[in-house]
């Protein structure tokens, strides 16, 4: 867009009322989360565990959650892909939370601006 070049109004409410990709978003958190979910167990594991303790025993109460996750090697893999798609699941919902009313609103503000021309 050149700098002179003016916004026009339907423009302008496009961009205030723009939406949020939910496949963005949810691919986005589950990155996150699945590499956060991932480094906090393998973290843990190197840095390792006085003789005759449990290595994370906090983050290991995860597998009350996660079927399969623990704080080893192979759990670190199951938690890096329950952490993904947990993280898309929040992401959609979100992007669906935040999308909706917004839609709402803006059909809102073009039915009664729609109504103010007929008057």
């Amino acid at each position: 867009m050149k700098p002179t070049q003016e916004i026009g109004g339907d423009q302008l409410v496009k961009a205030a009322f723009a939406r949020i990709d939910a496949v963005a978003l949810g691919a986005a958190l589950g990155v996150l989360l699945a590499a956060l979910l991932w480094l906090a167990t393998v973290y843990l594991l190197i840095k390792g565990a006085p003789p005759g303790q449990h290595i994370g025993p906090h983050l290991g109460l995860l597998s009350n959650y996660l079927p399969g996750y623990s704080v080893t090697w192979p759990g670190s893999l199951f938690g890096f892909f329950h952490g993904a798609w947990i993280g898309f699941v929040v992401g959609a919902f979100l992007a669906a939370a935040w999308n909706l009313p917004h839609h709402i609103w803006l059909m809102l503000i073009v039915r009664r601006h729609r109504g103010w021309q007929t008057l």
